[in-house]
């Protein structure tokens, strides 16, 4: 299936707009985001399955699971209702995103721009609002934090704290998605933080591929045990597979 990406900026705003040649999917997609809209939980981007499949794969793995880049809560609750879809219940799960509507890079070195987008503190407290609500009740510990990813990686290198009965402090990421930066500087960053703290059956999923050269990170990625999962015009995902 062909795809065009397009980005472009309007009132110092960012957009990504992606036309389908193949309308029974654009129908099926718009169906999906709609109802994510009215629960109040947002996606604004494509092909979720690759994040769903992947968050199933994970049960029995030791560790917490990751996303940085919450906005609107969608792509987590799809990773949340992955996981308690296949019985993996009492997960740990951190999401962060500084908010702030702070300025927002795009792009490599030589061609980045700063941009403010749309996520605002107004966003987040809605965003909170809408996720802990859809987390009432059920069997998974979700834990927001409100940082940018490298102020995260700083504050809590000796592991994230989490308070569920008990205090457990975890020190691996069974899964991480990466929707922060879109840039190889950042990712790579992101990347030196979580190899070391990932295991073998770890999964990672990267999200916005067209926005920067994904062979870079994937090349990296095959270097150091990963593999392939799934991979389309915005997504990859991949499996650690042994240590290196």
């Amino acid at each position: 299936m062909d795809m065009k990406i397009g980005i472009e900026v309007q009132n110092g705003l960012m957009k990504l707009g992606a036309v389908y040649e193949d309308a029974g999917e654009t129908k099926q997609f718009s169906r999906e985001f709609k109802l994510a809209q009215k629960r109040g939980l947002e996606t604004d981007s494509l092909d979720y399955h690759v994040l769903a499949n992947a968050a199933k794969l994970i049960k029995g793995v030791p560790g917490a699971v990751c996303e940085i880049g919450t906005r609107r809560g969608g792509s987590l609750k799809i990773i949340c209702d992955s996981i308690l879809e296949n019985e993996d219940y009492q997960r740990n799960v951190v999401c962060i995103d500084p908010y702030g509507n702070i300025d927002y890079a795009i792009g490599e070195t030589e061609n980045r721009a700063s941009l403010k987008l749309d996520y605002t503190n107004d966003m987040r407290n809605e965003s909170l609002t809408a996720l802990y609500e859809y987390a009432l009740d059920k069997p998974i510990n979700i834990v927001f934090m409100c940082l940018e990813d490298t102020e995260f990686f700083k504050r809590y290198a000796d592991g994230m704290p989490f308070y569920n009965e008990n205090k457990i402090v975890e020190t691996k990421y069974a899964f991480v998605f990466f929707d922060g930066p879109h840039h190889l500087e950042a990712l790579y960053e992101e990347m030196a933080f979580f190899q070391p703290r990932s295991v073998n059956g770890s999964v990672w999923v990267f999200d916005d591929v067209e926005l920067y050269p994904h062979d870079e990170i994937e090349k990296k990625l095959f270097e150091n045990g990963w593999t392939l999962l799934e991979k389309t015009g915005r997504k990859a995902s991949y499996l650690r597979v042994e240590n290196v």
